[in-house]
């Protein structure tokens, strides 16, 4: 699950695969799913609302820390979390 500023353009699909793709180096991308805007529990980075992400990832060897560098690197993105599926 990706967290993006309440301002990305989710009708730009190109952008948000291509953010997503940046973030899993070594992984495939298989689903995307955007929730669309909601509040956010404590603001982040000054921001109150946010775009909720959600994409399942395929990848031998997915890492966390790669994905903690993007994540910081990148201007849309305010928080992520990753979770593994079972099976």
């Amino acid at each position: 699950m990706v967290i993006a500023k309440s301002d990305f353009p989710v009708e730009d699909t190109k952008k948000l695969e291509g953010i997503l793709a940046s973030l899993v180096k070594g992984g495939t991308v298989k689903d995307v799913n955007v929730l669309g805007k909601k509040a956010l529990a404590y603001p982040i980075k000054k921001q109150t609302e946010g775009v909720y992400i959600v994409a399942t990832i395929e990848g031998a060897a997915v890492k966390v820390s790669d994905i903690q560098k993007e994540s910081r690197l990148g201007t849309d993105i305010i928080r992520f979390q990753l979770i593994q599926k079972e099976g």
